[in-house]
């Protein structure tokens, strides 16, 4: 018997993206932890929290006690928010990033990841319904 979609776990995960997002875009870089105390080791806060948070949106969406489609659905949501994020607030044309290629690379690449499963979604939404 399948269970019916669970909105409320589609919803948790988008929420759990938008805030593993939000990490990246308010927390400022020169933020950091000396774990040595005298400043010979220091990480980034920003990266530490956002393994953090990378480690409980895999977890949750790999465990969550849910059917197949609603944890394809909720994976779906969140690469999206993920996407989008990188494309309104990656500085691509930054004169200091020399990474802007590469990374808008990816980001085609992704989008096109995004596109083909959204379009799998919607598409078995119409072969169901004929």
């Amino acid at each position: 018997m399948n269970s019916p979609l669970e909105i409320r776990k589609v919803v948790i995960g988008v929420v759990l993206a938008i805030l593993w997002m939000c990490l990246f875009i308010f927390i400022k870089d020169s933020i950091v932890i000396d774990w040595s105390g005298d400043g010979s080791n220091l990480t980034s806060l920003k990266m530490v929290l956002g393994v953090i948070g990378l480690i409980v949106v895999a977890c949750y969406h790999l465990f969550i006690n849910a059917n197949p489609e609603t944890k394809k659905l909720s994976a779906t949501a969140t690469l999206t928010i993920i996407w989008l994020s990188l494309i309104f607030f990656y500085p691509f044309k930054d004169p200091g990033n020399t990474n802007g290629g590469a990374v808008g690379f990816f980001a085609l690449i992704g989008g096109l990841a995004v596109v083909v499963l959204w379009v799998r979604f919607f598409s078995d939404d119409l072969v169901a319904s004929a």
